[in-house]
């Protein structure tokens, strides 16, 4: 019985370990080594955390931008306001830029020529947001049938 106890209790330090080195990778390894790379092309970023990444620096521009009434109801004041590191980042670390979700970066590019380039490469070195399609929408809930069906004209029949 006692064998049985201490091979158990091997495989659950095997199994914690195993757990503890994949943290490791995920949240120190790999960012860092992706910090590096980044550096080396000349992108910066702002300060960030290991764990939450850029959380605390955007839940304060966003709390800054609609704490100050929007002065006109144009474009960039409405960018501004919505998104304010797509403002507030560019100006302070220049362009293009990095922020972390996490221990994940998120590029951003403003460049068209870059742009176009990330939009049309097929080789996957870019990762891009799911087409519309596969999100969900106050449409399909409709189109699914359980809050009713759509007519003609796309008009909202009663079920």
């Amino acid at each position: 019985m006692a064998t049985l106890s201490s091979a158990l209790l091997f495989a659950a330090l095997l199994a914690a370990a195993q757990y503890v080195l994949r943290l490791l990778h995920s949240f120190l390894w790999v960012p860092l080594r992706l910090e590096r790379r980044l550096r080396r092309q000349g992108i910066r970023w702002p300060p960030r955390s290991q764990i939450s990444g850029n959380a605390a620096d955007y839940r304060d521009l966003l709390a800054a931008a609609r704490s100050a009434p929007l002065p006109s109801f144009r474009h960039d004041g409405v960018v501004a306001r919505a998104t304010p590191q797509y403002a507030v980042w560019p100006a302070r670390h220049g362009r293009p830029f990095v922020y972390w979700f996490g221990p994940r970066p998120r590029l951003v590019i403003s460049d068209p020529e870059l742009v176009k380039a990330a939009m049309t490469d097929s080789t996957g070195a870019f990762d891009k947001a799911a087409p519309a399609a596969t999100t969900r929408s106050p449409g399909s809930s409709l189109a699914r049938g359980s809050l009713g069906s759509l007519g003609r004209r796309g008009r909202a029949t009663a079920a």
